[in-house]
């Protein structure tokens, strides 16, 4: 009886393990997020954006500022990137994070990497028309 016991708390503890930090993740959201932050734009390509498909990605290298615990959010947040003037050259431009080089790796840059020096691959996941991002 000890000995099932014992067994019994080992496994207990081993599923505590593996559980118990899904907890604490912060839960992605639903798939079909419309990015279209220049409604106003009639030359606008919307980006339809998928958390499933980037699920191997740490959320960190997106959600740059989130600290792992608190609620996560957006990058067009008020105080982030909620710079809309595509032309704007700074860190709070929302364009910018999207398709520039900058510190940090933008959503182009990454697609971009992850093509190599496939150009077909590239176009598919980098393309501004007919593409992963603007189908």
């Amino acid at each position: 009886m000890r000995k099932l016991l014992c067994v019994s708390l080992a496994c207990a503890v081993i599923v505590c393990f593996f559980a118990l930090p899904g907890l604490n993740a912060a839960d992605a959201p639903a798939d079909g997020i419309n990015m279209d932050n220049y409604k106003a734009d009639q030359k606008n390509l919307v980006v339809i954006f998928n958390h499933s498909t980037h699920k191997a990605n740490d959320c960190k290298e997106c959600h740059h500022k989130w600290d792992g615990k608190g609620k996560v959010q957006g990058c067009s947040t008020a105080g982030c990137h909620d710079v809309f003037d595509k032309r704007d050259n700074t860190e709070k431009s929302y364009y910018k994070i999207i398709h520039k080089n900058c510190a940090l790796s933008t959503c182009v840059s990454c697609h971009k990497d992850k093509a190599g020096a496939d150009l077909a691959k590239k176009k598919e996941l980098a393309g501004c028309r007919k593409s992963k991002c603007h189908p």
